[in-house]
């Protein structure tokens, strides 16, 4: 599923990832931890194809990060990226415009389990309900 070897990323010309190796198989779980500051970030992005490494190689299912592997690769970063004026409708329909494989029934049927309207504005909904807007779109 993921091949990582001796892999260099910088960021801001400071050199954060030096030489990592890592093979995660199918089915696998595996936990990234470490201080802040240690390349945690900078390699899921990396997997995520929103970094290019530095030197070194990365395959997700074979092949190179890029349109194909977003198929089978989310990344729902910690920070709010939506647009807070937008409805809650509307971030499904664009999700729908950008994946073509996004099932926009099971959002919708998830949104309404957890008693959240599409009409409503992303900025009226509490923390916890844009967080779970957030994980229902990835």
């Amino acid at each position: 599923m993921l091949s990582v070897k001796n892999l260099r990323a910088q960021v801001a010309g400071k050199e954060i990832l030096k030489g990592i190796d890592l093979e995660v198989k199918a089915g696998e779980v595996h936990a990234i931890m470490g201080p802040n500051g240690s390349g945690k970030t900078t390699l899921i992005k990396l997997i995520n194809g929103l970094l290019t490494p530095t030197s070194g190689s990365l395959t997700v299912c074979g092949g190179a990060p890029g349109v194909e592997t977003k198929k089978v690769v989310a990344y729902l970063p910690d920070s709010n990226y939506l647009n807070s004026w937008m409805t809650v409708g509307q971030l499904v329909d664009m999700f729908c415009d950008f994946y073509e494989d996004f099932r926009r029934d099971t959002a919708i049927e998830m949104l309404t389990r957890l008693g959240i309207t599409t009409g409503v504005r992303l900025k009226t909904l509490s923390k916890g309900n844009k967080e779970k807007v957030s994980l229902i779109l990835v």
